[in-house]
């Protein structure tokens, strides 16, 4: 701790005095028309209050679950992670997702002191489906049409401090054009996720689905985005990520684009060690960071 001008600098627990976690599972954090949504959250040993990431799995909007993801190693450097399920389409269809992010953002300002967490720091981290709903988050802050207010814990924000967006889709109307050409299938089709996502063809329902890009939110004021794409990316096509980055850019927004040569949808190549230490290193410093209590001035 150091004292300047009147100023105290309480500086967060570092990964050498964290290491260790203890992991609380199956929380639920809403239960939208009697359906239970659960997060489970690892929280550092250790003081705190504890910076919390807030973290949303892939599988193209239709499945997966709350259960590994590139985000949990982060619990043992100093952060919690809070890895949450969300509503699947079709069965659920678009914002219910968007919907559901925020209200476990939320659910985790309200129950902050529980848990020993900082209710100013938490970050979203998303992969693929989930980066794409995170993204819409990190753009979304005080649109009422997607905050699913009814999820409860209504007087409390939804607003993140960081978006980290792993290969999430952006503009849904345009991954057919742009697509390379390694996956043959119209991403256009009625059967495809995006319009499984929409509850509609998203070409005949264009102006829906618009309401589903993160471009359409953005404001200078949004939290700064480090987005990771892999140049080989059969799914997402890169340009995806390319134009998120430009429009964030564009408006003032922080953003960093790190486009993977040779990473594909996921896989080993997100792995490398260069590539963590970027996640490691943007999160340390625009999420982490030092924490700074202002009091008066001591005379000597």
């Amino acid at each position: 701790m150091r004292r300047l001008l009147g100023i105290v600098i309480l500086f967060a627990a570092t990964a050498a005095s964290a290491g260790t976690f203890t992991l609380h599972e199956a929380i639920e954090y809403a239960r939208p028309a009697g359906t239970p949504l659960l997060l489970d959250l690892r929280v550092p040993d250790g003081p705190g209050p504890h910076p919390v990431l807030v973290y949303l799995h892939s599988g193209a909007w239709i499945s997966g679950d709350r259960t590994g993801g590139p985000a949990l190693r982060q619990a043992t450097r100093g952060y919690a992670v809070a890895s949450v399920d969300y509503r699947l389409a079709p069965q659920h269809i678009w914002p219910a997702q968007v919907e559901d992010a925020k209200a476990a953002v939320r659910w985790i300002r309200a129950n902050a002191r529980q848990y020993n967490l900082d209710p100013n720091r938490i970050g979203m981290f998303g992969a693929s489906a989930g980066g794409h709903i995170g993204s819409i988050l990190g753009t979304s802050g005080g649109v009422p049409s997607l905050e699913g207010a009814a999820l409860g814990n209504s007087q409390y924000s939804s607003r993140v401090k960081v978006v980290v967006d792993y290969y999430g889709p952006t503009d849904l109307l345009k991954i057919e054009e742009q697509k390379l050409p390694c996956i043959p299938l119209d991403g256009n089709a009625s059967y495809m996720p995006p319009s499984l996502l929409m509850g509609c063809p998203i070409q005949e329902c264009k102006e829906r689905t618009a309401t589903a890009n993160p471009i359409t939110y953005i404001t200078p004021d949004d939290p700064p985005f480090l987005i990771v794409q892999g140049l080989l990316d059969c799914l997402t096509p890169y340009k995806q990520s390319v134009m998120l980055h430009d429009a964030l850019v564009a408006t003032g927004v922080d953003s960093t684009l790190v486009l993977v040569p040779n990473g594909e949808h996921g896989g080993r190549a997100f792995d490398e060690a260069k590539y963590k230490q970027m996640v490691d290193e943007f999160l340390d410093e625009k999420l982490r960071g030092p924490l700074v209590k202002r009091r008066r001035s001591v005379r000597k």
